[in-house]
């Protein structure tokens, strides 16, 4: 009866090409519900990979194409003796994507130019404190050299000829010149220049520590004093004016244990220095 019987078109089973255009489609959604990757907070969303099955070569052309018809917009439980079968490609396996973390964004540190060296600086030595030396005592000056001349060797050989006429005049035998104890006593007047005034123990040393070596016999006399104007004569007779005494410039001439004397005359900015060293 009409409309009670199934149609003979819809119990028609579909052709073979119509099968194959349909597992094709089937396949296709299979491969891409495994593919498609949902896009995570940790991972941003990529493009899925799409796989396709691989293609036979020997399949006819109408097979590949398979045009859709009306029939395929059918739900699959009408359709009759139609068994789907998911063919999974070997190569394909499901699974997730890894996750990608993403690192934020470094800031571009410009690339030198290899091409172009950059000298390195030179590095600078810290710098080292010289070692403070230990404060040693200042050395004793050398005794001084008086300088010789015409004026100072007469003066000396005119104060011996003064003394000796003393001496003679008291029954005295007359002194003898030492050279070495005439350059003791010249050092010692060339000190005295420096400071410009006559001592006997001053700054360089004391008058024992100078005559006792140069007499070699422990015993020694010393007279000193400033001449002006080349006037010897004048400290002579000053040295004899004064009053008979056990120790003083007087006696010292008159010292009969006294044998040998050594005269020594330097000019000064301000005077002749004369100092008279008497030996036993």
């Amino acid at each position: 009866m009409p409309g009670t019987s199934p149609s003979r078109e819809q119990d028609r089973p579909l052709n073979l090409a119509a099968r194959l255009g349909l597992y094709a489609v089937l396949v296709g959604l299979v491969v891409a519900s495994f593919t498609v990757t949902p896009a995570t907070p940790a991972a941003p969303a990529r493009l899925a990979q799409v796989s396709v099955a691989p293609t036979v070569e020997d399949e006819p052309a109408a097979v590949r194409i398979a045009p859709m018809s009306r029939g395929l917009a059918r739900e699959l439980r009408d359709i009759d003796g139609v068994e789907l079968a998911v063919l999974e490609s070997p190569s394909q396996e499901p699974s997730a994507a890894p996750a990608v973390d993403v690192a934020p964004e470094a800031a571009i540190e410009p690339t030198p130019d290899p091409a172009v060296e950059t000298a390195a600086p030179e590095a600078t030595p810290d710098p080292t404190p010289a070692p403070t030396p230990d404060p040693t005592p200042a050395p004793t000056p050398p005794p001084a050299v008086g300088l010789t001349n015409f004026a100072t060797l007469t003066a000396e050989v005119h104060m011996l000829e003064l003394m000796n006429a003393s001496r003679v005049r008291g029954g005295l035998v007359p002194l003898v010149s030492d050279t070495g104890v005439a350059d003791t006593a010249r050092a010692h007047s060339a000190a005295e220049t420096r400071v410009r005034y006559v001592y006997h123990d001053g700054p360089d040393g004391s008058a024992a520590s100078r005559n006792v070596p140069a007499c070699g016999t422990g015993w020694y006399g010393e007279n000193t004093g400033k001449i002006w104007n080349n006037n010897v004569d004048a400290l002579h007779f000053e040295f004899m004016a004064e009053p008979w005494a056990p120790i003083n410039h007087r006696t010292n001439i008159m010292d009969p244990a006294f044998r040998r004397v050594g005269v020594g005359a330097v000019n000064g900015p301000d005077a002749m220095y004369m100092t008279m060293v008497f030996c036993r």
